[in-house]
């Protein structure tokens, strides 16, 4: 089986294991690979052990190793709902270490989305809510653009 990067298959939770770094999901692919995905970013999915998700390929570096995404039992892309602006916070790329704000976002689903590209969005207001629609999700965490103030 060849993996391509955007494509979704089927995995199985098989286990978590503890590494020295962090805690991991072991998955069992459809086609018999086991593969790592971090637990600390997917506590509001409710995975469990023998449990089929599905996910997408997220990306594959240059050494191999494939990332994967789960599909989000909350939304999906393109999916609207009502957000509520919290702060401006400064992140930091990780292979460039570039630093970039965003602006934490939560909704009655969801505490973990973020606003990236509001510097287009003139007149936003933090404490308010806001129709947004779901551009990515990476990491459990979902990209949002701000359609218009509720």
């Amino acid at each position: 089986m060849i993996l391509e990067e955007g494509f979704e298959f089927n995995f199985t939770v098989e286990k978590i294991i503890d590494l020295p770094d962090e805690s991991y999901y072991i998955l069992l692919s459809e086609f018999d690979k086991k593969y790592l995905l971090p637990t600390k970013y997917y506590d509001e999915y409710n995975l469990k052990i023998g449990k089929e998700i599905r996910c997408r390929i997220d990306r594959i570096n240059c050494n191999g190793r494939v990332f994967l995404e789960p599909k989000s039992p909350i939304y999906s892309i393109g999916d609207k709902d009502i957000f509520t602006l919290l702060e401006v916070k400064q992140k930091e790329k990780h292979r460039t270490k570039d630093k970039y704000l965003v602006i934490k976002a939560i909704s009655s689903k969801t505490n973990r989305a973020i606003v990236v590209d509001f510097s287009s969005c003139l007149n936003y207001s933090l404490g308010e809510n806001y129709l947004c629609e779901i551009l990515k999700i990476k990491k459990a965490e979902m990209y949002l653009r701000l359609i218009s103030k509720v």
